[in-house]
């Protein structure tokens, strides 16, 4: 996606029809999507996440969720693939069939890779976390065939069981196209249906000895996706063993964000809250209203004021609730996880900034 992109072209909705549902695995679904007025395809970068929106029963609003795109730019659909855990999850794997429509936006997310390095890259995924890594893979892969020079991967692929696991054929398929460049290291935590070096080479969790069993004395860039946990455990292995902090890309998925030692120098002063009210305009009819101290979140702020606002994780993870800035500033008051520019405001977990004594204190948004 280009970094052009107007916040206004990105905040349009766009039907999309299903046309391919496919089962990877015990708990993976693929959704394949095609633009019902016969447009361009959006376009993405590997890694990027489709923001998409779910219909509700009894008039309740719509579902906004994000789901990864697991397929390279150069795919001729879009393919989201989604393990059934929680509401929208289960609503795409129960009650949505080939031929219904849904509602999509352009893709989204800093999540990317780079393909013009030379030297190694490690993708490291565990379960569902494989959709970003899977389509980061299958664009080296394709720039390689494109250019002739690929950058070597080694991929640490973690599940529980090998049911559960899914992608094993398109993955043999990339091994076989990359010409001897991807390593595939899969492992499993319970191994009773499968076979040591068919199936899987190492059995328990990723750990520091098993990337050093895999990895030589060389530079690499990291990406990584998964479980918090998994991602923590992971991180911290690779930072207790000299690994630099800017080396490791990571996207989680939860609501937590990954705790990351960020070298001081580097670390930009956060700003405050205000502890004083702070008249915030939501929006260009000129609803207002005046926060205060212990109004909770802007997001929620704008809910008590009559607003519905949009909105998915409601903790700073998907980006549903990403609203432009026109004016002012915010501080906030959790870590986020999901992408946002300098003007733009993830309103479910921000609130006013404190301002210097003489400065208009007001805060200018453009909630849709």
């Amino acid at each position: 996606m280009s970094s052009t992109t107007t916040s206004s072209s990105r905040s349009e909705w766009h039907k999309f029809r299903v046309s391919r549902i496919v089962d990877e695995s015990a708990v993976i679904k693929s959704f394949y999507l095609e633009r019902v007025d016969g447009a361009a395809m959006a376009s993405h970068r590997a890694g990027q996440h489709l923001p998409i929106r779910l219909p509700q029963p009894g008039g309740e609003p719509p579902l906004l969720r994000t789901y990864t795109i697991s397929v390279a730019p150069s795919a001729q659909q879009l393919r989201i693939s989604v393990r059934k855990l929680g509401v929208g999850s289960s609503y795409l794997h129960d009650a949505v069939a080939v031929g219904d429509l849904i509602d999509c936006r352009e893709p989204d997310g800093d999540f990317i890779i780079d393909t013009s390095p030379a030297h190694p890259v490690v993708m490291i995924a565990a379960g569902v976390g494989i959709t970003p890594i899977l389509s980061m893979i299958s664009h080296l892969v394709d720039e390689g065939e494109r250019t002739g020079a690929m950058r070597p991967i080694t991929f640490f692929y973690a599940a529980r069981t090998k049911a559960e696991r899914g992608f094993d054929g398109e993955l043999d398929r990339l091994s076989a196209r990359s010409n001897g460049k991807l390593t595939i290291i899969r492992l499993l935590q319970e191994t009773d249906d499968a076979v040591i070096g068919a199936d899987y080479e190492e059995q328990g969790f990723l750990s520091a000895d098993v990337l050093e069993k895999y990895l030589g004395f060389q530079l690499y860039d990291f990406y990584m996706c998964g479980p918090p946990g998994f991602m923590q455990a992971v991180y911290d292995a690779l930072t207790s063993h000299g690994v630099a902090d800017h080396r490791i890309f990571a996207e989680a998925f939860g609501p937590a964000s990954l705790k990351r030692q960020v070298d001081i120098r580097d670390a930009v002063p956060k700003a405050e809250p205000s502890t004083v009210p702070v008249d915030v305009v939501f929006n260009a009819a000129g609803d207002h209203g005046a926060w205060t101290p212990g109004a909770g979140s802007l997001l929620e702020f704008a809910e008590s004021s009559g607003l519905t606002p949009e909105f998915g994780c409601r903790v700073g993870a998907c980006g549903a609730c990403k609203t432009p800035l026109i004016a002012g500033a915010v501080a906030y008051f959790r870590e986020t996880s999901a992408a946002h520019r300098d003007n733009e405001v993830l309103i479910c977990s921000a609130v006013p900034a404190a301002t210097a004594e003489g400065s208009i204190n007001q805060l200018v948004l453009a909630i849709g």
